[in-house]
């Protein structure tokens, strides 16, 4: 497998609050706990592949010191200047994205997946890769696989990552195929490009989940990657960075579920790979889901592993069947004790109010980190049915479909973002909730993120993804 790499430029631009380049905050010294910048506010990126009959959107929303600045919003879609291909139902453009500095310039580039884009010679929902370079996010790259590998289904594009493989200063690209036993490709700033495929067969794999990390400390981003199989069983392999690039190590013993995330939980200097495990069939997991930490190390994430779920001491709530605990993960130091935390979403969590249950209302936990692992002392659920967070517990909302953890204010301590994809009746809305100076969640600061200040459009499930980065 290799990719077809097409290099576009831009056709006129997008104005925003009088200028076609995106803002970034500066909010003076201080180190940024969440992207490893300093002083400058992440950006949040709210993806939405379910509107406009499934065409998909997304919106890059700067941060700045009250947090993510809705009025210097900037929406994307695939009918926006500069950017590829057709705006068409069911491509599902912004599925996946990940965030990286593609081209060394300093600014966060966008990668978005596409794997219901079909190609211009018959091939339904083989699917695309977008590369779209910050600022102004109107000149890139399009990346799709080579015709060696043209067949309909491939679902090219729906699991991204990005980070630097080969060590050269400037951050590659990572992407998956579910189709026929499942594929990756890798493409390096340097335009050379790597493949592989997963396991032998024609049947699909679905739920890819990306992320990228540094497990064996040697400079080198690593890639780890969760899906189910064929067999309806997780699975996790990982691909170590080299000079040369990035290769497949293996599967790993632990077994995968729907989201992962990368960090260093146990603050010894490796970056520890977070499973979230949300299913008992998928994962052997706990009822109710949960959430599982391999340890990285000199060999990579294969050190021992350590559980947390909400049957755990200290862990709020009750471990239940259909929580999904496990369905969204995002590590990063909120606390700034060394250890990265761990925010998970348990968007099936049923919350019974004033003696009324609400199904699925969902819920969010932030984990703490510490030099032992995963641990449940001191953990925090940040909901709508806590009395210090805004707004109104509701059947169906889902708060937790996805989480994000980033100094969107650039006070030195990652905030938190949690998505509710069901909350309005389909339409969606993001929950962010800041911290203080010392690391401390401040529940009660908590804002809505929804359709009204974002723009996006009513049904299309606002929360679905989110990504962070600087």
């Amino acid at each position: 497998m290799g990719l077809k790499h097409k290099v576009w430029l831009a056709v006129g631009g997008v104005v925003l609050g009088g200028t076609g380049a995106m803002a970034y905050a500066d909010t003076g010294a201080g180190a940024n706990a969440g992207t490893g910048t300093v002083g400058k506010a992440a950006v949040l990126v709210a993806a939405v592949p379910r509107a406009h009959a499934d065409r998909g959107a997304l919106t890059v929303v700067p941060g700045g010191t009250g947090g993510p600045d809705a009025a210097a919003r900037k929406a994307l879609t695939q009918s926006s200047p500069g950017v590829p291909g057709l705006d068409e139902p069911g491509d599902a453009w912004a599925a996946a994205t990940a965030l990286g500095d593609l081209n060394g310039d300093g600014h966060p580039d966008l990668v978005i997946g596409a794997p219901g884009e079909d190609d211009t010679s018959g091939h339904r929902d083989r699917g695309a890769v977008t590369m779209l370079y910050g600022p102004g996010f109107t000149s890139g790259a399009d990346l799709q696989l080579s015709e060696d590998f043209a067949y309909s289904n491939a679902r090219f594009g729906s699991a991204v990552a990005a980070g630097d493989f080969n060590k050269d200063g400037k951050d590659d690209v990572f992407a998956v195929s579910t189709g026929t036993g499942g594929s990756w490709a890798a493409r390096f700033s340097t335009g050379h490009e790597a493949a592989g495929t997963f396991q032998s067969g024609e049947r699909a794999i679905a739920y890819p989940s990306a992320t990228s990390g540094d497990f064996d400390h040697d400079g080198y981003a690593d890639v780890a990657l969760t899906y189910r199989d064929a067999a309806g069983h997780g699975r996790l392999v990982w691909f170590k960075g080299t000079r040369s690039g990035l290769g497949r190590v293996g599967h790993l013993s632990v077994k995968g579920g729907r989201s992962v995330a990368a960090g260093d939980v146990n603050g010894d200097g490796y970056d520890d790979l977070v499973v979230g495990q949300p299913y008992t069939a998928e994962s052997g997991a706990h009822a109710g889901g949960q959430v599982t930490v391999v340890n990285g190390g000199p060999g990579g994430p294969t050190g021992g592993a350590r559980t947390v779920h909400q049957a755990t001491g200290g862990v709020p709530g009750a471990a239940e069947a259909g929580d999904a605990m496990g369905w969204s993960v995002a590590a990063a130091d909120v606390d700034g004790d060394g250890c990265a935390d761990v925010l998970t979403g348990a968007p099936g969590e049923d919350i019974t109010r004033a003696g009324k249950a609400r199904t699925d209302a969902g819920t969010s936990l932030l984990l703490k980190g510490s030099r032992s692992g995963l641990t449940g002392a001191g953990a925090l659920a940040v909901s709508q049915d806590e009395p210090d967070v805004p707004g109104v517990t509701e059947t169906g909302d889902r708060l937790g479909s996805s989480v994000a953890l980033a100094d969107f204010d650039g006070n030195g301590h990652p905030d938190l973002a949690v998505g509710a994809d069901g909350e309005d009746r389909g339409d969606g809305t993001v929950l962010h909730v800041g911290t203080d100076a010392d690391g401390a969640v401040l529940r009660a600061s908590g804002t809505y993120y929804g359709k009204a200040r974002l723009g996006t459009a009513a049904g299309a499930r606002l929360g679905q993804v989110l990504g962070a980065g600087s």
